[in-house]
């Protein structure tokens, strides 16, 4: 088998040159566009193994984008004459529209903002440099002419990603190590029958937590093996090894009606089941999702946006084969999802059918 770097080797040595380009006309400077590449292109390998490979590109485009805003925070304004009166967040919304070609969705999907955040960003930038796209491309060739790639420190970046790979695996497991804890009190407790919640939201005794991670809007988060799930504004976006960077608005899940709930959705991975949601209008923060596949009882993870949005998305793995689940929803059943607050009663319920 081949080691699982070599494809990374491959697609690091033959992106180089179009890369530190990019990487130019984010930073303005051809003296920094190589390391700011480098530091790029180091947390991309770290993550590799769990890349899916249709999206390397959103990956890199996405790190170098990261790696330029965290830089110019630091910095003076980028050297490039006509150029320098842009902020950070409009160049990178320039280079990524009008020299690598996104759409202005892709686009917002890699800031991790609105669609509308991004016209308004492409419009006022653009008024900056004189309000003409062309005249722009213009200058981005002609900055992109002075660019003469060296060649791409291949050995120094693997070194540096899987000491970073084996850094973040450590992190992981400790956090892991301290989740598992109050689950296991939880099991405990439902096996001696000390507690439980009813229908009518008693509370849970010995309840155990959900992990809730905050996140920002459009950082991507390995939910399963082979499933990423990020949120924006608009709603929740995830991608599968069949199909890649799928969208579900907040007005599709329900959200923005007034009344609390929380919706269930599965889909196949492989062998098994990836199921998701989303909750919204509760009255207190989730403590406890639950998933109830016929007697599996399955604690769900949840993302959510800073600021309080009033929603956000939960996800698990289901045990079961795909045919058992379709064999359940055959039967009347399918997954039934309860919110929990912190104090074990029942926020929210969905149905079968979500």
């Amino acid at each position: 088998m081949p080691h699982p770097h070599d494809d990374f080797a491959a697609y690091a040595q033959t992106g180089w040159p179009r890369l530190v380009t990019t990487a130019h006309l984010l930073a303005g400077d051809p003296r920094e566009a190589p390391e700011l590449l480098r530091k790029a292109l180091v947390g991309v390998c770290a993550r590799w193994r769990r890349i899916p490979r249709d999206d390397v590109d959103f990956y890199v485009r996405r790190s170098l984008v990261k790696e330029h805003l965290r830089r110019a925070r630091r910095r003076r304004t980028p050297p490039h004459e006509e150029l320098r009166a842009l902020s950070a967040r409009q160049r990178a919304v320039l280079v990524m529209l009008h020299w690598e070609g996104l759409s202005e969705t892709e686009t917002a999907q890699l800031l991790g903002c609105s669609a509308g955040a991004v016209r308004s960003r492409a419009r006022r930038g653009l008024a900056r440099c004189g309000g003409d796209a062309e005249r722009l491309r213009g200058l981005f060739a002609e900055a992109a002419d002075g660019v003469v790639p060296s060649a791409a420190p291949l050995g120094a970046m693997q070194q540096r990603g899987r000491t970073l790979r084996r850094r973040r695996a450590a992190a992981v497991a400790a956090v892991c190590t301290l989740l598992l804890a109050p689950a296991a009190v939880f099991a405990t407790d439902r096996i001696m029958g000390d507690g439980g919640a009813d229908e009518s939201g008693a509370t849970v005794v010995g309840m155990a937590s959900s992990p809730v991670r905050i996140v920002a809007p459009g950082e991507r988060v390995d939910a399963v093996p082979g499933v990423q799930v990020w949120l924006t504004a608009d709603g929740r976006h995830w991608s599968t090894p069949q199909l890649p960077n799928r969208f579900r608005g907040l007005t599709e899940d329900g959200a923005g009606g007034g009344k609390p709930g929380v919706t269930a959705q599965p889909e196949p991975v492989d062998s098994a089941y990836f199921l998701s949601g989303v909750y919204h209008g509760l009255s207190a923060d989730p403590a406890l999702v639950e998933v109830t596949v016929d007697d599996s009882r399955i604690t769900g993870s949840v993302l959510t946006l800073a600021g309080s949005p009033g929603w956000g998305v939960w996800y698990a793995r289901a045990p079961m084969s795909v045919a058992e689940l379709k064999a359940s929803y055959g039967e009347g059943g399918g997954p039934t999802v309860t919110v929990y607050d912190a104090a074990g009663k029942v926020v929210a319920r969905s149905g079968a059918d979500g």
